[in-house]
C-alpha cells in the first residue's frame, strides 16, 4: 500500500473515538486504540515515505509498503468494523 493511500484512508477518522487495525505483511495484525483520550489527531506522510500517526497519547510511525489492510471500528457502532 502507498503512504498516500494509508493517509487518505485514515484522515476521515481523525478525532473520532474507535480503533484502527492494520494487517502488516510477515508480522500480522496490529491495533491502535482510539478511546476518548487516545483519538487520532493527525496523519502525516513523511519525506522518507513512512506514515506518522499522531494521537493525544503519543505517536506511531509505520512503513506503508508492509500494510496489507486497514480497518476502522467506531466506538459508537456495534458492527464488526469496516475494511477500508
Amino acid at each position: 500500500m502507498t503512504g498516500e493511500t494509508v493517509r487518505d484512508l485514515l484522515k476521515p477518522v481523525i478525532g473520532k473515538s474507535g480503533s484502527i487495525s492494520m494487517l502488516i505483511s510477515r508480522i500480522g495484525p496490529i491495533g491502535f486504540a482510539g478511546a476518548e483520550m487516545r483519538k487520532l489527531t493527525s496523519v502525516e506522510l513523511r519525506p522518507d515515505g513512512l506514515v506518522r500517526l499522531d494521537r493525544e497519547s503519543g505517536w506511531t510511525v509505520i512503513d506503508p509498503a508492509e500494510v496489507v489492510a486497514v480497518v476502522w471500528h467506531s466506538d459508537a457502532d456495534s458492527t464488526p468494523g469496516l475494511f477500508l
